[in-house]
């Protein structure tokens, strides 16, 4: 039987892993990517320790650590304002910080040992072609030319806000969120011991949210929201400063008020809570953000993209060797075994959203409260809520070189 050809619509995180998986068991995979290179805008970085887990058995996290393009054992800690430290129902899992641009690119130098690989940059995937209610091919424009990419399976993995779910006719539910952040970032390799050694979330009430993690290459990431608009704010330097120092630990507050300037990189980042009621219709499956958007509460929407591609992976290998085809049916197993977990977090993530925005006395009550819950509930309050763990069955472990594509090696590989 021979393979079908597979388009993957993005080449991030969910794309780019899911090729990995496909292409190293013999399927054909091309991917279009629309960035030039693997530099992306702002990203998460944070894996959580199953997903870890899951690289390390592959042999990837270690390709990662050896290149300095992880850092292990970071664990998420939550504050109630700048000192008072609390949980959340929940495991106390300890992850990683991955370089985005640098997974990337490994993911790529594996994947261009297989002759049967192809991946596009520069190339903006313009709207979804049907025949007959299939989607049949991708209208795609590089370089200002407009030219169209056939394939049998096409595997949308392009992220939030995207367009092709109108064009393959998918309806959307959106939920309710809590106000946009503006996410900065600051080179503090001057000052490295200033960085922290955990991701913190500081809570302020009112909707007043502040996260700071360390990244690689000495960088500190910093998420600020509250209500407003976050645009406005960032061009009113003196009272962004006048907001946002005043939330940070001691230890950091000085080196960020020296960087903080009209350079500093930044990006408003909309939070959106949404997924599309089915992830699939002919010829074409929807995966991570682009199936399912995340708030960046709690570094999920990276996390389930990966385990997205886990399961996707499997079913899809699964009846390619059972040689039976690659139809709605195997697509509503891939989402049938998702949903709960993706259910599951989002229902989460709107009960958080609203809970930040309650002032900074009930914030304090609430998890004094919660807190005494716990501790009578015990273990109890940290289960999986029935989800079971995503088994990657075909990501195969590395042999021999780690390679990395020429000219893709991550900003803090050496």
């Amino acid at each position: 039987m021979k393979p079908p050809r597979i388009v993957i619509v993005g080449g991030g995180p969910a794309g780019m892993l899911l090729a990995y998986q496909l292409v190293s068991n013999g399927v054909p995979v091309r991917v279009l990517e629309r960035h030039p290179d693997f530099e992306r805008e702002f990203r998460g970085e944070l894996l959580q320790a199953p997903v870890v887990e899951a690289l390390e058995r592959a042999g990837l996290f270690s390709a990662l650590l050896e290149r300095g393009l992880a850092l292990p054992d970071i664990e998420r800690r939550m504050y109630v304002g700048k000192r008072r430290a609390v949980r959340v129902p929940g495991p106390q899992e300890r992850g990683a910080v991955v370089s985005q641009p640098g997974m990337l690119a490994l993911l790529h130098g594996l994947c261009m040992r297989h002759p049967h690989y192809r991946l596009d940059f520069g190339t903006t995937v313009l709207d979804a072609l049907q025949e007959d209610g299939r989607v049949v091919a991708m209208k795609t424009r590089h370089d200002g030319v407009e030219d169209r990419v056939d394939g049998d399976l096409f595997i949308v993995c392009n992220g939030r806000n995207s367009h092709l779910r109108k064009s393959c006719g998918l309806e959307t539910e959106q939920f309710a969120t809590t106000a946009d952040a503006l996410w900065l970032r600051f080179d503090l390799s001057d000052a490295p011991e200033a960085l922290p050694e955990s991701l913190q979330v500081h809570m302020f009430g009112k909707g007043l949210v502040v996260v700071f993690q360390r990244s690689t290459g000495h960088r500190l990431h910093l998420a600020y929201s509250e209500p407003g608009d976050l645009n406005r704010l960032r061009k009113d330097l003196p009272e962004l400063r006048r907001r946002l120092l005043s939330t940070l630990p001691e230890t950091l507050r000085p080196h960020v008020e020296r960087k903080l300037d009209e350079h500093t990189e930044w990006q408003v980042l909309k939070i959106v809570v949404d997924r599309v009621r089915q992830w699939h219709a002919p010829g074409v499956l929807f995966l991570g953000d682009a199936a399912h958007t995340m708030s960046p509460s709690g570094g999920q929407g990276l996390n389930l993209a990966l385990r997205d591609t886990f399961v996707a992976a499997n079913h899809l290998l699964d009846a390619l060797q059972a040689e039976r085809p690659l139809d709605a049916a195997v697509f509503q197993r891939i989402q049938e075994e998702r949903q709960p977990e993706i259910d599951r977090v989002q229902a989460g993530q709107t009960r958080a959203g609203q809970m930040v925005l309650k002032p900074l006395g009930v914030l304090h009550m609430m998890f004094t409260l919660l807190g005494a819950v716990m501790w009578f509930a015990g273990k109890k309050m940290q289960g999986t809520g029935g989800v079971p763990p995503v088994e990657p069955r075909y990501l195969t472990p590395l042999t021999g070189a780690h390679p990395v594509a020429p000219g893709l090696q991550g900003p803090t590989a050496p």
